[in-house]
């Protein structure tokens, strides 16, 4: 087995680590709770193997009808019982009328601690994180990989660095994904640039899969527990492809 280095799963973590610029047809999401029920749950496989557990809850909070996002994941490589490797990441997310108020999120990788923090402040977002300060304009929200509005995004920022990753998303076609609630048909987006990485969405703009390098050279995939495919669907917007009035 390759010798495992800091950060080998970092390329992209699919764990509310970004922070994206939205087009305006795409933020038009069904509230996460009516489209996915109060939590989701996604087992970490790498290389077919399960190394951990991705989880996002979702509650309603406030007299503004605020929504709260809190993502968890967990992840432990080991060889012969041994652990070589552990991750632990927390973000919280707050959402008012459709746009992102407040965001902490906080990692541990494999011993090198990190924290990102975001606060709206009229039409910008400040960001806080090991890079520095930077205010960023217009609608930005985080994706815990949840929210389809980041289909089309051309710019995400990385949470655990605070780092802007340029970045090409784009529609591959339809595909069935296997989920642990039986096979979905999904459309494939994929994320190249700064970032690689594999995204499906079903046709209601629910996340169902994941996929991404690690460092390693292995592969991440998520594989859907529960991620609401047992609720009514109804179709999502589909979002403009990128430059077509959308945020740059």
């Amino acid at each position: 087995m390759p010798q495992l280095r800091p950060s080998f799963l970092a390329p992209c973590l699919g764990l509310g680590a970004l922070v994206a610029a939205v087009h305006p047809a795409a933020a038009a999401q069904p509230d996460p709770l009516a489209l996915y029920g109060p939590r989701i749950v996604y087992d970490v496989e790498r290389n077919g193997a399960v190394i951990g557990r991705h989880e996002v809850t979702f509650t309603a909070a406030g007299p503004a009808g605020d929504v709260v996002a809190e993502a968890a994941s967990t992840m432990t490589v080991t060889l012969l019982g041994l652990p070589l490797y552990r991750f632990t990441y927390r973000s919280r997310d707050v959402w008012r009328d459709g746009v992102l108020a407040q965001l902490d999120a906080v990692t541990d990788d494999d011993g090198s601690r990190s924290t990102v923090t975001a606060r709206r402040d009229g039409d910008g977002l400040v960001i806080d994180g090991s890079l520095g300060r930077l205010t960023a304009t217009g609608p930005l929200f985080p994706t815990n990989h949840w929210n389809a509005a980041v289909r089309g995004s051309d710019q995400v920022l990385n949470t655990i660095t605070g780092g802007l990753n340029a970045v090409t998303m784009t529609a591959a076609g339809r595909e069935t994904v296997a989920t642990r609630q039986g096979p979905v048909e999904a459309t494939l987006w994929t994320y190249r640039g700064d970032l690689t990485a594999d995204v499906w969405y079903d046709d209601a703009g629910r996340w169902v899969g994941l996929r991404f390098p690690a460092r390693d050279g292995s592969t991440i995939t998520y594989v859907c527990r529960q991620c609401g495919l047992d609720r009514p669907a109804a179709a999502s917007p589909q979002p403009q492809p990128a430059g077509e009035g959308g945020a740059s």
